[in-house]
């Protein structure tokens, strides 16, 4: 960010936004990317060239996108659809220069079948608050949907392993680094971006876990035999891990079996990208044990004083309750609340408890608990609120009838306010004047959609966008 005399420092929100003039047509004006969970269209420039990184031939159409990392760091993941199913390239530059010195052609991917998930390379490390500008090329004109997240990935080793069962789960392993394994038990010759799984054996003898719908993407120019995955399936302990079997391949489906097994026994799973090949794919466990409940996601926000933790469970076959769960390490975690859960049930079910004095970073999991007293964890989310100690402006990030701001500290003068909606679309301005010490801002926000929305606050020489939710 420009330094000038007006310091403003963020209070709750990592992201950081800029918004211009831009159409995606050259470096210099890239369009920004919404890393909301939620996909947006955006209309592909003008601007033609030829491929960096992919073997597609021809000059067609390029557009440049912007992409801003967050203050904890975290990975970025786009889920990216082009138009009419054709090749798309995505080129990645570390940093607002797009010359050749800063393209980065290990975290670069080609989707020969118009639609991915592109992540940057496992070796990659992303600088908290940076812009990076990515530069696709499609084959025609129209739009391209994507999908930007920030995602720190709960499974990257044996003891994260998400649980499975016999219930398809849908998962990718595009943000993951390399696990620490011999390559052989998952019959390939090197790691690169290893997921974890685990299952139960529901009864005595053979079991396995069926891949389904794979999708797999990766940088290289020419050869597509490159493209593919590997598995690899183990019994034992995390600390002493027993290779069972393997299997290697490019297939949208494939099983993979154990053997016998006696019931009760633990299988881990781990799956991994050949070179680098990023996989988006189904998985499922076969003669499993069903897990208590079946989450359809499990988040924390940030509120003024307090994180939200909420999650939403799509069904509860037995299960007696949740336990939230913190840790100020990431390993060790203590049980901070217990909530009762359905017992059995098929329709979504939505939870929600508050930590009133959590750590400035802290981790969160759930601890998922049956009738019978065996338990499963759900994913470990990082909360970061180290940036919002000596913060100038301050509001809750989550808000139903009034949006009320308080803005410290800043020289007299001239602002502007805007909120836009999630599809980017201005929903409420206001100019109005802010002098030396306190200002108390209040926005009638009665009247705005449910959902993400963005408070725009900016002067002559500022300019910050900050998200927040209506309820």
């Amino acid at each position: 960010m420009k330094r000038s005399s007006l310091l403003i420092l963020i209070f709750f929100f990592a992201p950081v936004l800029l918004f211009c003039q831009a159409n995606g047509s050259s470096c210099a004006s890239p369009l920004p990317i919404l890393m909301d969970s939620v996909s947006h269209s955006y209309t592909i420039s003008s601007a033609t060239g030829s491929n960096l990184v992919c073997s597609s031939s021809g000059t067609t159409p390029i557009t440049y996108f912007s992409l801003v990392a967050n203050s904890s760091a975290q990975k970025m993941i786009l889920k990216i659809t082009g138009p009419n199913s054709q090749p798309v390239e995505v080129a990645f530059y570390d940093g607002t220069s797009c010359t050749n010195g800063n393209l980065e052609t290990a975290s670069s991917i080609c989707f020969y079948d118009g639609h991915g998930d592109w992540a940057t390379a496992a070796s990659f490390t992303i600088t908290a608050n940076k812009t990076y500008i990515l530069r696709i090329k499609t084959s025609t004109t129209g739009s391209i949907q994507i999908l930007g997240q920030y995602y720190t990935p709960p499974n990257t080793s044996c003891l994260t392993a998400t649980p499975i069962s016999t219930i398809l789960t849908y998962d990718n392993n595009a943000t993951h680094p390399p696990a620490g394994l011999n390559p052989a038990t998952l019959c390939t010759g090197q790691l690169n971006n290893t997921a974890f799984y685990s299952y139960t054996v529901g009864v005595t003898g053979i079991s396995g876990i069926s891949i389904e719908n794979m999708e797999i993407d990766n940088n290289y120019q020419s050869d597509l035999l490159n493209l593919g995955f590997s598995v690899g399936l183990f019994t034992g302990s995390c600390a002493a891990l027993t290779s069972i079997a393997c299997y290697v391949g490019v297939s949208a489906n494939a099983q993979i079996n154990t053997g016998i097994l006696p019931a009760g026994t633990t299988v881990y799973v781990a799956i991994d990208g050949l070179l680098g090949t990023n996989c988006d794919y189904g998985i499922r466990a076969i003669n499993a044990l069903v897990l208590e409940a079946t989450l359809k996601y499990f988040t924390v926000w940030k509120n003024k004083e307090e994180n939200i933790i909420q999650w939403v469970s799509l069904k509860e076959e037995e299960n007696a309750f949740f336990e939230v769960q913190r840790s100020i390490d990431g390993s060790n975690f203590t049980t901070i609340d217990r909530v009762d859960g359905q017992i059995n049930s098929t329709a979504e079910k939505s939870y929600q408890v508050t930590d009133a004095s959590p750590p400035l970073t802290c981790y969160y999991r759930l601890k998922l608990v049956d009738i019978n007293g065996k338990n499963t964890y759900s994913k470990v989310v990082r909360v970061d609120r180290s940036s919002d100690v000596n913060s100038k402006i301050k509001f809750n990030n989550i808000v139903t009838n009034q949006l009320s701001i308080q803005v410290e500290d800043l020289k007299q003068e001239n602002v502007s306010i805007k909120i836009i909606d999630a599809s980017g679309r201005e929903v409420y301005r206001q100019n109005t004047r802010i002098t030396n010490g306190g200002n108390n801002i209040n926005i009638n926000t009665s009247g705005l959609s449910s959902g993400l929305h963005y408070l725009i606050f900016s002067t002559s020489d500022y300019k910050q966008a900050f998200p927040f939710v209506k309820s």
